[in-house]
């Protein structure tokens, strides 16, 4: 049969307090010879209540002196290197707190960004609607998606070593886009049209993917016409 789970409050029984006090010093004491023994280290406890007139201490007051002589012959590093109060205690887990925090906020964003670019891919929202962190978010978003594609594709078209060190010499083909990559691209060159500078004089600049920008002309002021700028940039 299972121990029933001992609530950690105060008890309110005196009698019942008074015989939980004796078995946990007991056990108490109990572990702490079992640590010294076991791990060969110093060690003594000290216990004060207000049933006994006379502390409860391990192994014997003598001992007791001498452990706590060692320890305060220290150097005060040593002393108090891990040494915790109340205050290190919760400052410590504030931090952990902020931390986990962030993490579950990150992970949050990362799930808000799958849901918009898939949005956006089936046609269900439009990219100006959305503002400015936003296309941010989500370009930094597709542009991880890519990441692990362009890797495995790479990995799968490198030409394997021969036995002996001669690599074979053997043509590789071009690797073709998956659909949904084609897809992230296309979404990738929408939002980097919405954030592109106004044109000025005529000229329109566009940003590409790998790093070089495109001046086109603008025809008649209309250089928002969807069939100007052909598929890639309105699919």
């Amino acid at each position: 049969m299972a121990r029933k789970k001992v609530q950690l409050q105060w008890i309110m029984n005196d009698t019942t307090r008074r015989t939980t006090y004796k078995k946990r010093v007991k056990g108490l004491m109990k572990k702490a010879k079992e640590l010294s023994i076991l791990c060969g280290v110093e060690a003594c406890a000290i216990v004060y209540s207000p049933y006994d007139p006379q502390p409860e201490v391990w192994p014997s007051p003598m001992e007791v002196v001498r452990v706590i002589g060692e320890f305060e012959c220290r150097p005060e590093n040593d002393q108090t290197k891990k040494r915790l109060n109340q205050e290190n205690y919760i400052r410590q887990r504030v931090a952990k707190a902020k931390e986990q925090v962030v993490k579950q906020q990150k992970k949050n964003r990362r799930m808000e960004m799958d849901n918009l670019m898939y949005q956006c891919l089936a046609g269900g929202r439009g990219l100006q609607d959305l503002n400015i962190k936003e296309l941010s978010d989500l370009m930094w978003y597709i542009d991880d998606q890519l990441k692990p594609i362009s890797h495995k594709m790479e990995y799968s078209h490198h030409p394997a070593p021969q036995p002996g060190g001669a690599v074979a010499l053997t043509a590789v083909p071009v690797a073709q886009k998956t659909p949904l990559e084609v897809a992230l691209e296309s979404l990738e060159n929408q939002i980097l049209m919405d954030t592109a500078p106004q044109p000025r004089d005529g000229v329109v600049t566009v940003a590409h993917t790998e790093g070089q920008d495109m001046m086109l002309p603008v025809p008649h002021d209309n250089y928002e016409d969807p069939s100007f700028w052909g598929a890639p940039f309105f699919p």
